[in-house]
């Protein structure tokens, strides 16, 4: 039980020497990461669709 307290008490100690970001920069870097994510998905979703009519309908067909 000591060892939890003690460890615990080492946290408390460690997150107060962190050093947090204004509330502007962590608004700005959400923004830029939410646009990469939607990005990112826009661009999976075109390949996904791409590869389905490539492997789909073009080869299906070619085995009708």
């Amino acid at each position: 039980m000591q060892r939890t307290l003690t460890y615990l008490q080492e946290v408390r100690g460690e997150v107060r020497k962190v050093t947090w970001p204004a509330f502007s920069v962590l608004r700005q870097t959400t923004i830029v990461v939410t646009l990469f994510v939607i990005a990112l998905g826009i661009v999976i979703g075109i390949m996904d669709w791409m590869a389905t009519k490539i492997l789909i309908d073009l080869l299906g067909s070619l085995f009708r």
